[in-house]
């Protein structure tokens, strides 16, 4: 049954939610760039198109009637033509009652030149972060919103970071972004875990076993040469693809081995506080048992994201008459050893958070804290 008090927060959780799609609903006039709203669409012409590959697409022109919502030209109801295809890869449909932000320019003869620059999509993105942040209110109440304000301030903290970088211009960059991994570790475990002994342990097992899994796989890949290795494939990388890589390896190796550190030292501490007298021997026996338990769906986890994020691209690389060795190659290389890193972080960090939070609480008989 919910109560009085569980009602109105739901009412006010609705309302909250509610006004905010009214807001970014009609914020056009927010925006410096033009926005015009579909009002009528006509298809045109429509044509098939088959490339070299065999690859099949269909090509359609559609006219498209908007009203300019903000802007020196708002009101003003214009008609451009998009052309998009069925593939969607660098095209898009529009329908009526959409937004789209417009690229306007008056030309010498006085003619307005209208282009279809993107669809408008703060309204899914406000509701989506709505949602993520009610249920974590709603599941774990003030331990969600603690949560929440730390993913904010980690990422306020990467985008300095990244300013940093541009503003120093730094030709070895790789410790920049090592320095803030390893505040986005104390930042993250503070705010989650709290200023205790519990987050001091967890924190050193997850600079430990991230320190050790990157240097033991920097070490096997200078062994081998760095061969099959080609950095040069990270997106938009113009200089020191390196760098770039390993700085992206640090910071998603960590996220990793956070993960697996925290569920073996906060089960470890609560076993200690349920029995007080349980050994050092068995609690460190208790945190590899619940390491390896994790461990497996963890890695899965690392994998399925690799494949989610490589999927589009290796797909394009297929269809294109590239072979399968070259495609994961130039598409699917780079994330399989990332993952494989990370995959050597979570395993290296089950004994040591077993180790250290084993030593840190073993031996004591009171109640923890």
């Amino acid at each position: 049954m919910i109560n009085k008090k569980q009602g109105l927060t739901l009412v006010i959780l609705a309302l909250s939610g509610i006004l905010l799609l009214f807001f970014t609903k009609n914020n056009a006039k927010l925006y410096r760039q033009p926005i015009g709203k579909v009002m009528t669409v006509k298809q045109q012409t429509v044509q098939k198109n088959v490339d070299e590959f065999g690859n099949h697409d269909v090509q359609t022109t559609q006219l498209v009637t908007l009203k300019i919502l903000n802007g020196h030209y708002a009101n003003k109801k214009v008609t451009v033509n998009n052309t998009f295809a069925k593939s969607g890869a660098l095209s898009q449909k529009y329908r009526p009652g959409q937004e789209v932000f417009l690229d306007i320019h008056r030309l010498k003869d006085g003619q307005l030149s209208i282009t279809l620059s993107d669809l408008k999509r703060d309204v899914y993105l406000i509701f989506l972060v709505w949602l993520v942040v009610v249920v974590l209110y709603l599941m774990m109440r003030m331990q969600g919103l603690k949560t929440l304000l730390s993913v904010i301030l980690n990422v306020l903290l990467f985008l300095f970071f990244i300013q940093l970088d541009v503003v120093l211009n730094l030709n070895n960059f790789f410790w920049l972004f090592a320095l803030s991994a390893v505040l986005f570790t104390l930042l993250s475990l503070s705010l989650v875990i709290g200023l205790n002994k519990q987050c001091l342990v967890t924190f050193l097992a997850v600079i430990l076993a991230t320190s050790s899994a990157l240097g033991l796989s920097m070490l096997l890949i200078a062994v081998t040469g760095q061969k099959g290795i080609h950095y040069e494939a990270l997106d938009f990388a113009t200089q020191a693809p390196k760098q770039l890589f390993l700085s992206a390896t640090v910071i998603g190796l960590l996220g990793a081995v956070m993960d697996a550190a925290t569920d073996i030292v906060s089960t470890l501490f609560e076993l200690k506080q349920t029995n007080p007298n349980v050994s050092q021997a068995q609690l460190f026996k208790s945190g590899r048992q619940v390491g390896q338990a994790v461990m497996g769906p963890l890695i899965n986890v690392l994998l399925l994201i690799f494949f989610a994020e490589s999927f589009a691209l290796s797909v394009l690389y297929l269809r294109n008459g590239n072979t399968f060795a070259y495609t994961f190659e130039w598409t699917m290389s780079l994330g399989i050893l990332e993952a494989l890193i990370s995959a050597i972080g979570v395993v290296l960090v089950i004994p040591s958070a077993s180790l250290l939070a084993a030593m840190a609480l073993g031996g004591k008989k009171d109640v923890v804290s």
